[in-house]
């Protein structure tokens, strides 16, 4: 099988700590060409959607992961699957690129579904099952987001575009400069933002559940660093072993057929209290850390399942 990969140049991958590079050496390990992928590097010739792609060998030594050989122009309807894992996740370019996409056959599998990846907003998404979310508000207004603070006392604010905790707030209802914190988080009410009642259970961290074809294979326990209060592992967080509970089994057999429907193949959730926070569908993170604790090779059944 042919399998390509989008995403930021190889000489940024961390291999010790990523996906991307995780699934990349299951699915070499596994026998299959292994193609990186830029996504400027793609372009639509008439009928045909193309690539120049750069063929690699992937290496189990992280301070030398990669061998990149010859780079060639391809046609994207003769691979396999395509896996979207570029980071920061979503912005102009990759819109396009998930409108370019839609241009190859059905047979060619993208992970995830390019329409799905530009109708789920990451942060937006959860609220398509309320009856799993703390109470949450998208708005860009002080005066409404104030409102809210009254009622909660404490809430977390982060932008509706952000990634890896960037931008995230905690404001209390007690600090006499909510308000000039909130109008910088909207930048001056220009830009919405998702305000949530403070769940206190984030003190002791949040689970990111991973799903392969709505399914969850585990999940990771993120706790924040010392005087900090951030659990994202780009924040400074740092990944721990956990159990799914009853409430996180639940929350998965709601989403699982939506994600299929969807096309979604693999993403993950995140988790407080047993409150769903977050729908990762673009490029979710765990996978290393997940398969360290389980001791099971969650990367290569991926790749077997594709198979």
């Amino acid at each position: 099988m042919k399998f390509v990969f989008i995403m930021d140049p190889l000489d940024g991958v961390k291999a010790h700590k990523d996906t991307s590079y995780f699934l990349m050496l299951a699915a070499h390990q596994r026998g299959h060409v292994v193609h990186h992928l830029d996504q400027n590097n793609v372009f639509i010739q008439h009928d045909q959607v193309m690539a120049t792609v750069t063929t690699v060998d992937v290496h189990e030594n992280h301070e030398q992961p990669f061998t990149q050989s010859h780079k060639q122009k391809i046609n994207l309807a003769d691979v396999d699957a395509i896996f979207i894992r570029t980071d920061p996740p979503f912005d102009r370019r990759y819109f396009y690129l998930t409108l370019l996409l839609e241009y190859l056959p059905a047979k060619v599998k993208i992970i995830n579904r390019p329409q799905t990846l530009r109708d789920w907003n990451e942060k937006l998404a959860a609220l398509f099952y309320p009856e799993f979310t703390p109470q949450t508000l998208i708005s860009n207004s002080v005066t409404e987001i104030g409102a809210m603070l009254a009622k909660f006392e404490r809430l977390t604010i982060k932008p509706v575009d952000g990634h890896g905790g960037e931008g995230i707030i905690f404001v209390d209802n007690s600090q006499a400069d909510w308000q000039q914190q909130v109008s910088e988080a909207t930048q001056n009410q220009t830009h919405w933002v998702v305000a949530q009642e403070y769940l206190p259970a984030a003190s002791q961290g949040d689970k990111r559940i991973l799903l392969v074809e709505g399914e969850p294979i585990g999940g990771i326990l993120r706790v924040h660093a010392h005087d900090q209060e951030l659990n994202n592992l780009d924040a400074g967080g740092t990944a721990h072993a956990c159990e799914l509970d009853q409430h996180d089994l639940e929350i998965c057999r709601a989403l699982k057929n939506n994600f299929i429907n969807k096309g979604i193949f693999f993403c993950g959730i995140d988790v407080i209290g047993g409150k769903l926070i977050e729908i990762n569908v673009t490029s979710p993170t765990g996978l290393r850390e997940l398969t360290q604790f389980s001791g099971v090779d969650h990367h290569l059944n991926i790749i077997r399942k594709l198979e």
